[in-house]
């Protein structure tokens, strides 16, 4: 009989292969670096760095983790562009609060 803290090598997980992004990821990856103007493969090597901190050189690098945050955070750049950062987030707010509605 085994207690909670004996091996047991039947339920060991052996290490898996990170799940690599998907045909779709890489579709919306390239609309949103063709929609933000970042073109050359370095300019975009550079931000994937920037905004996951996960240095790739090779596109087949890019797991479906990473590409799922660098979608998330390269949208959150098209939301925010054109618009200017005043470096106070109470003046940076998008939307009224109740004061604003008084």
């Amino acid at each position: 009989m085994l207690s909670l803290f004996d091996d047991d090598p039947s339920t060991e997980d052996a290490p898996t292969a990170p799940v690599m992004m998907s045909d779709l990821q890489r579709s919306e990856i390239r609309s949103l670096f063709e929609s933000l103007e970042v073109r050359t493969a370095r300019e975009q090597f550079e931000l994937v760095a920037e905004v996951t901190g996960t240095r790739i050189t090779s596109v087949g690098q890019l797991d479906g983790a990473t590409a799922h945050r660098l979608i998330a955070r390269l949208q959150s750049r098209m939301a925010n562009q054109g618009r200017v950062s005043t470096g106070s987030s109470w003046d940076d707010r998008t939307e009224d609060t109740w004061i604003d509605r008084l």
